[in-house]
């Protein structure tokens, strides 16, 4: 019993100084907005959604659409999820973003050195973090799985660097899945109303690469 009290209190005393360095950057947040020459009209600002492009991009701690393409809260749909693959609730989000707000621009953004990628290739790329073990998790496996699918029976060493080779090809792959998967965004592509592009962040510099050529 004993033991298990103090695992309770391990439990509890987790995330307590992160949550607090979370709010107090909301309190510097909130700070902003009443220094500003009229709260009332940032608030306002704050409180619209209209967004001209949505972004699928990757969870990535370093890949926050929003910063990277210097644009304000409001102008851009951001799907955010591992390797931004595309499963039933990323594809319904955008469709949904894209009906709901008429977008015509739809941004699949990859990036250097995702770890994702790495983790699911035959060789670990040089400088990559040794990936996490799924077993054990269901749901971890199958991100890794859909990663793998995307990459299909691309070789590790099949070019001087593989891992970029491999991202691309990722955010290639996923394109093609919305475009399959998806008869709304697939019907808008083919009346001109939406354009579905690739792109790729470069997180050693933070230059946006947009992709015209497909991938191999």
């Amino acid at each position: 019993m004993q033991t298990s009290g103090t695992g309770n209190a391990s439990r509890s005393a987790a995330g307590r100084a992160e949550i607090e360095r979370l709010r107090e950057g909301n309190q510097r947040f909130l700070a902003a907005i009443a220094a500003s020459p009229d709260p009332a009209v940032v608030t306002a600002a704050l409180a619209q959604a209209d967004p001209y492009a949505v972004v699928l991009g990757c969870s990535d701690s370093r890949v926050a659409p929003e910063s990277i393409f210097n644009e304000t809260l409001g102008r851009l749909f951001v799907v955010r999820v591992a390797s931004h693959v595309a499963g039933p609730a990323e594809m319904g989000s955008v469709e949904y973003a894209v009906t709901r707000w008429e977008c015509p621009l739809v941004v699949v953004l990859g990036h250097t050195q995702c770890g994702g990628i790495a983790a699911v290739m035959d060789r670990l790329p040089p400088g990559a973090d040794q990936p996490l073990q799924s077993s054990g998790s269901m749901n971890l496996t199958t991100l890794f799985s859909t990663i793998k699918s995307n990459l299909g029976w691309m070789s590790s060493g099949s070019s001087a660097d593989p891992w970029l080779d491999a991202v691309k090809r990722n955010v290639h792959r996923t394109r093609e899945t919305l475009l399959t998967w998806s008869p709304p965004l697939r019907h808008r592509v083919s009346v001109g109303q939406l354009a579905v592009v690739e792109a790729l962040y470069h997180v050693e510099t933070g230059a946006v690469e947009f992709l015209d050529e497909p991938a191999p």
